[in-house]
C-alpha cells in the first residue's frame, strides 16, 4: 500500500482558515436533498430519479401551461398544470429574486422545488416546449423535420448529497443550449457544481473498461463513497461501530475487483474512526503495490479554491481525486519496456552507418 500522499495540495494544507465544515456539523446521511427546477411557457425540464432497485425511475415534469399532454407520474410530487411557483422552503436566491424580469415574449417563468432521496442518482432533461422544437445549431434548423422533432435536448446527471440544495435551469444563446446547475447555499448565494469527468464506455458492450477509482470522503460522523466517473449511486453511512462489519465486507469486495484504485479524503492523516479503522485493516491486507492514496480535506479545498463558506461536498472530493489519481496512478513502464525504450532511443541517437 502506498504511503499517505497529498500530491496536489502539499503546499496548501498548512495554516488554512477555518471553513464551513468546521462550523457546521455534517447532516445525517438520511437528510433529504432538495432541488429547484425552473420552467416557463417556452421550455420545460423533466427530472428522472432512480428507484431503489436501480432499474425503474420516477419522473417529475416542470412544464408551462402550454405544454403537451405528458402528465407527471410517481411519488416525488404532483402539480397542477399552471405556471405557479411551488416552494418547500429552499432559500431565496438571485434566480428567484429576478424571476419576474424574464417575462419577454410570454415566457412566464416559474419554479418548482422538489425533495430528493440523498445518494440516489438523478438525471434532468431540458428542451423547448412543444414537440417540433429543440436546441440545434441555427444552420441545421429546417433541414430535416423528423430530426428537429425527435432528437433529445441536453441532459445532466448528479448524485444528490444529504442536506445539499441545488438549482437547475435551461438556457440557450440561439446557437446551442444547455442546463445550468448550481449548488445553493443557506444564505441564498450559490456556486457552480463541481465537475466530474464521466468515463468512456466500450462502443460494443457499453461497459466502462479499465481501472475503477473509488473515492471515500470521511468526515466526523459520516462516510460517503462510490466509484467516480461512472453512473452510480452514492453510499452514505454513519461512521458508527454498528456499521463497521458491513462496511468492511463491502470494502473487501471492492478491493478484490480487478483494476480498483482508492482515493481517501479525510480530515487529517492521523484521523481515527470506527469505519476508518476497518478501511485501514482492509488496505493493510493488500500487497504493497495496491493503488491507494490519502488526501487531507484542507488540501483538496485549497487546490479547488473553495471559499471558506462553501462546504466540502463529495462531488468536490471526486473531482479532486480524479485529478490526483491521474498523477498518483500513472502507469509506470515495466523493466522490459524501459529496456526496450532505452535501446530504441540509443539507436535513434546513433549516427547512421555509412
Amino acid at each position: 500500500m502506498k504511503l499517505p500522499l497529498s500530491l496536489l495540495g502539499l503546499a496548501l494544507v498548512l495554516a488554512l482558515p477555518a471553513h464551513a465544515d468546521d462550523a457546521v456539523s455534517d447532516p445525517s446521511p438520511d437528510k433529504p436533498a432538495r432541488i429547484r427546477l425552473f420552467g416557463s411557457n417556452q421550455h420545460n425540464l423533466s427530472l428522472y430519479a432512480r428507484a431503489a432497485d436501480g432499474e425503474t425511475s420516477t419522473r417529475v415534469a416542470v412544464e408551462g401551461a402550454g405544454a403537451g399532454s405528458v402528465t407527471p407520474i410517481g411519488a416525488l410530487f404532483s402539480m397542477a398544470r399552471k405556471n405557479e411557483n411551488v416552494s418547500i422552503g429552499m432559500p431565496a436566491s438571485f434566480a428567484t429574486r429576478t424571476l419576474n424580469e424574464n417575462t419577454r415574449f410570454g415566457a412566464k417563468p416559474f419554479f418548482h422545488e422538489v425533495e430528493l432521496v440523498p445518494g440516489r442518482r438523478i438525471t434532468v432533461f431540458a428542451n423547448f416546449e412543444g414537440y417540433n422544437r429543440r436546441c440545434v445549431p441555427r444552420e441545421e434548423i429546417g433541414k430535416s423535420r423528423d430530426s428537429v422533432r425527435f432528437v433529445l435536448g441536453p441532459s445532466l446527471s448528479i448524485t444528490p448529497e444529504p442536506g445539499v440544495d441545488y438549482e437547475m435551469s435551461f438556457g440557450t444563446d440561439g446557437q446551442s443550449c444547455g442546463i445550468t446547475a448550481r449548488q445553493l447555499l443557506p444564505n441564498g448565494s450559490s456556486v457552480p457544481l463541481r465537475t466530474e469527468r464521466q468515463r468512456q464506455r466500450s462502443p460494443q458492450t457499453h461497459k466502462v473498461e479499465g481501472t475503477h477509482l473509488y473515492t471515500f470522503l470521511f468526515r466526523p460522523g459520516s462516510v460517503y463513497y462510490r466509484v467516480v466517473g461512472e453512473d452510480d449511486n452514492l453510499t452514505l453511512l454513519s461512521d458508527a461501530p454498528e456499521q463497521a462489519d458491513a462496511f468492511e465486507a463491502a470494502v473487501r469486495e471492492i478491493a478484490a475487483k480487478p483494476g480498483t484504485q482508492m482515493c481517501i479524503a479525510l480530515p487529517d492523516y492521523g484521523y481515527e474512526s470506527p469505519l476508518m479503522e476497518r478501511l485501514s485493516r482492509v488496505l493493510k491486507a493488500q500487497d504493497d503495490a495496491f493503488p491507494a492514496i490519502y488526501e487531507r480535506i484542507d488540501g483538496l479545498r485549497g487546490v479547488l479554491q473553495l471559499d471558506d463558506h462553501v462546504p466540502t461536498t463529495f462531488l468536490a472530493a471526486a473531482e479532486y481525486c480524479q485529478l490526483a489519481g491521474m498523477v498518483a496512478f500513472a502507469r509506470q513502464p515495466s523493466a522490459e519496456e524501459a529496456e526496450a525504450a532505452g535501446a530504441a532511443a540509443a539507436a535513434a541517437a546513433a549516427p547512421a552507418a555509412e
